[in-house]
């Protein structure tokens, strides 16, 4: 047999730090798979907890998981990178080490990968659970469903925010090679924080992007996770220092995303189209905040007291 028929056709990619808490309960989501011919690729980003402890049990137990230490952290885009570059699987998922997959996560979302040569990443519907577990709500991704055209599909990809709940089908199934195009073409950002959006704007200028109308993942709600630790570092700095770094955060997302639409192989005809819904939805945006601003004032103005009206009109 050749080395590529022996390759594992999914590879499930956990790049982790500090996660001893949650992590053992992600692998197992993972091992308990009804398709079960993937590699489960663990990269440590030099724990200080006792993930690689854990990690190591189970790969000692499983041929199927492979575990990296990590000799110094190196940040999460880097450890994020790592898995992506190394995936021996054509199809690749991406799993934060304190969420979970559903048993029936790969085997159904790799039967549309191979049913859709069109599609570059598939995603199903979410359940949101909190630390303990309980569940919070379900996140149902309607609005990139396969009946839908693409044309209005890829749309949502390209605005900031990017409409409703869209940004979890980051956490689909890809087709590796086009995953490790993306993370190879984006600079390290300063903050991980919606990572999803140039990811995902990329993703969608190589093939269709979809969701499953199953909830096949869990994804969970916790106050230490990357994003927690980001926004509480924004909130250590001065109300000036904080908004200039979050405008231009955004500023940045929005003007990636536009770069990367333009440079696109869309059709003039499909780009344009996609200009117009981007450019209609800002607009919309910019007049709620007027309204907004201008609702505040009138309220501030209806709660000041009434002015003296005496002789020298003071």
């Amino acid at each position: 047999m050749s080395r590529e028929s022996l390759r594992p056709p999914v590879t499930v990619g956990i790049p982790v730090f500090n996660g001893a808490r949650f992590i053992g309960h992600a692998i197992e989501s993972v091992l308990a798979q009804t398709f079960t011919n993937f590699e489960l690729l663990i990269s440590d980003n030099a724990s200080l907890d006792d993930t690689a402890a854990i990690c190591r049990m189970f790969a000692a137990n499983d041929s199927r998981i492979k575990f990296v230490q990590q000799h110094e952290n190196r940040g999460p885009y880097w450890n994020l990178r790592f898995v992506t570059q190394r995936a021996a699987g054509r199809f690749l998922i991406w799993l934060a080490h304190d969420d979970a997959l559903h048993d029936r996560f790969i085997e159904e979302c790799l039967a549309c990968l191979n049913q859709n040569p069109r599609a570059v990443l598939v995603s199903s519907d979410f359940q949101i659970i909190d630390e303990s577990g309980a569940h919070i709500r379900t996140e149902i991704l309607s609005t990139i469903r396969e009946e839908i055209p693409w044309g209005r599909r890829c749309r949502q990809f390209f605005q900031y925010p990017i409409y409703l709940n869209v940004f979890y089908c980051f956490y689909g199934m890809m087709r590796a090679d086009a995953g490790r195009m993306v993370l190879s073409g984006i600079k390290e950002p300063k903050y991980m924080s919606q990572i999803e959006l140039p990811v995902l704007a990329r993703l969608a200028t190589m093939g269709e992007i979809t969701s499953l109308p199953k909830i096949l993942r869990e994804y969970r709600r916790v106050s230490t996770s990357l994003y927690h630790s980001e926004i509480n570092s924004l909130a250590k700095k001065s109300i000036f220092a904080r908004t200039i770094a979050q405008g231009r955060h955004i500023f940045g997302l929005i003007i990636d995303q536009l770069s990367v639409l333009l440079g696109s192989n869309f059709s003039t005809a499909r780009k344009l189209r996609v200009l117009v819904h981007v450019g209609a939805f800002y607009f919309a945006k910019l007049v709620e905040i007027c309204i907004g601003q201008a609702r505040s004032r009138g309220a501030l103005e209806s709660e000041a007291p009434p002015r003296p009206t005496g002789d020298r009109g003071e």
